[in-house]
């Protein structure tokens, strides 16, 4: 059962994504990337990921919308027709030839939740047992996302940042 929603969501998030890269109007784009951001939030909580979850519907599904339509109705914006050309094509064929050896690269990686894969078998027990003396914070979750992830969590933090601000800049270019 949960197979058949994991790929029910995947060909929504497909669709989604490859919609917005054809549709003419920008705001049916802000719609459909932002149900492409739905879509992958939904996805990542039957993975039981609820923090991605959690992450990609606030700034995915919500911030990022807000800021794109914030953008458009704040600035002048022309459509203009969509040709397809060979630098399309290419793009295309490269993108499809990388999702190809992303997916041949999958086939060798464990199954998922597997008792064998080095997250299960290595670094959750590792974090569990560890964090406390390592991080002196006593949430292994807390300790994992702001200790042992700092980095990480402060690149994203910062790409969250630089949009808003992109957006803002957008903004004030007309006035």
């Amino acid at each position: 059962m949960i197979e058949t929603i994991n790929i029910v969501l995947i060909v929504f998030i497909i669709v989604a994504g490859t919609s917005a890269l054809f549709v003419v109007e920008l705001i049916s784009a802000t719609f459909l990337l932002s149900c492409f951001s739905f879509f992958m939030a939904v996805l990542w909580a039957v993975l039981q990921a609820p923090d991605v979850s959690f992450t990609e519907a606030m700034v995915g599904a919500g911030a990022s919308t807000i800021f794109l339509l914030l953008a458009l109705f704040g600035s002048r914006h022309t459509v203009k027709p969509f040709r397809w050309n060979w630098t399309a094509t290419a793009a295309l064929l490269v993108t499809v030839a990388l999702g190809a050896l992303f997916i041949w690269g999958s086939w060798d990686l464990p199954a998922f939740g597997s008792d064998v894969s080095a997250p299960n078998a290595y670094l959750s027990p590792y974090y569990l047992d560890n964090a406390y003396h390592d991080t002196k914070t006593p949430n292994s979750v807390t300790a994992v996302v702001v200790d042992y992830r700092g980095f990480d969590t402060l690149i994203e933090a910062t790409v969250i940042f630089t949009a808003g601000v992109a957006c803002l800049l957008i903004m004030k270019a007309d006035q």
